[in-house]
């Protein structure tokens, strides 16, 4: 039986943790043993995040491990793998530890919050011979890995242009609201709008150069406006946290082929072409789902993940920071 841990338990965490608990019904050699972050109530209560409400009050906690020191949780239990699902500024220093006392490790996006921490958990993994998978989820999802089709093989002939968007409220749900500092947490760019700076990143590889700006009139790094320049095409991209509370979490992907043009709204995956459009049927699909199981199929069934890899993932960190650079010095940035 392998045993697991899940270290940081806001929204994530208990989402993570209903899926795993499927998933030990599902596989049958999987069990929780601890969890760290909390205390045993608020363990217990639900949370509020922008995809949902996550219930988990009638999972049993009873033969479960309580920790408010990771290391002294992975000192003492041991398991085989953990998900940490803590602030960006820790994700760094956790991996790197389980991973060197012998853990494999799901962490959160974004990696890292910068090149530098993301080569060292990755140097660490290989180093201890263990895996590391971040949870960049949106490469699982099953309208983007349709997408991701139409491209490589070209079904609508080449890309001519794309387009992502991303708004949302401002974040206020955060303890103590670490989400904007963007010292701890890269602030709109690497929190919200790395999903489609993976994206760019998964479906085109990384560009020649970029060019941003952003914005900073309620918090820092709220917002960003990216040219990213390919050979023979153009992608933008725009990311905004700066709405109120109100306002509804919005995205959308957009990408012009030669004789199509591929929409990704509401979720809903559109083809339009001069003939009319047709609404595309997906496959059922939970990407966070799909993810944590790709993670335990590849250390414990011996099975590669093609969707991901963290040194792919490294790669969107970096061009995130590419982002930032040009924005801040007011110039292109060649990569």
């Amino acid at each position: 039986m392998y045993r697991y841990a899940i270290i940081g338990f806001g929204g994530l965490g208990k989402l993570h943790l209903g899926n795993l608990i499927k998933l030990e019904k599902e596989r049958g050699d999987i069990k929780l043993c601890a969890l760290c972050g909390a205390d045993p109530e608020s363990f217990k209560s639900n949370v509020r995040l922008n995809i949902g409400d996550v219930d988990i009050s009638s999972i049993d906690f009873s033969s479960c491990g309580f920790y408010q020191d990771y290391k002294e949780l992975i000192d003492k239990e041991k398991p085989d793998f953990i998900l940490s699902t803590l602030p960006t500024y820790l994700h760094e220093e956790v991996a790197v530890y389980a991973l060197s006392h012998g853990v494999h490790v799901f962490s959160e996006k974004p990696m890292a919050l910068s090149a530098e921490s993301c080569k060292n958990m990755i140097d660490t993994a290989k180093k201890h011979d263990k895996k590391l998978m971040i949870g960049q989820c949106l490469r699982f999802d099953t309208a983007y890995r349709k997408i991701k089709q139409y491209i490589d093989e070209e079904t609508f002939g080449k890309v001519y242009r794309a387009e992502f968007t991303r708004y949302s409220q401002t974040p206020t749900w955060t303890w103590n609201n670490w989400i904007l500092d963007p010292e701890k947490s890269g602030g709109c760019i690497l929190d919200m709008h790395i999903h489609d700076v993976d994206l760019v990143n998964y479906f085109f590889g990384l560009p020649r150069s970029v060019s941003s700006i952003i914005t900073e009139n309620k918090v820092q790094l709220e917002s960003v406006f990216t040219r990213y320049f390919y050979d023979g095409f153009l992608v933008t991209s725009t990311a905004d946290w700066s709405f109120p509370q109100s306002f509804p979490f919005t995205a959308q992907c957009l990408i012009n082929f030669e004789k199509a043009t591929v929409r990704l709204f509401d979720g809903k995956l559109t083809v339009y072409t001069d003939d009319g459009e047709t609404e595309i049927a997906l496959s059922a699909g939970d990407y966070y789902m799909d993810e944590i199981r790709a993670f335990l199929e590849e250390i414990f069934d011996g099975k590669p993940c093609s969707v991901t890899s963290a040194e792919s993932v490294s790669k969107s960190i970096f061009l995130a920071l590419c982002e930032v650079k040009s924005a801040k010095s007011e110039k292109p940035i060649v990569l």
